[in-house]
């Protein structure tokens, strides 16, 4: 039984970092798009693209 609550709560607090990360990135204007850098290649429509 304590293994599964310490995998269970490992998994779960990796989950929350995640999303927790997500929410930093977004407020500072980064957003999720990864285009490695090369944002006239980059099909999405980022934020960093419409800025320039």
């Amino acid at each position: 039984m304590w293994p599964t609550i310490i995998v269970g709560s490992i998994v779960a607090i990796i989950f929350v970092a995640i999303i927790v990360n997500e929410i930093k990135k977004k407020k500072s204007g980064k957003g999720g798009c990864s285009c490695g850098g090369n944002c006239g290649a980059c099909g999405m429509n980022c934020p960093s693209k419409q800025q320039k």
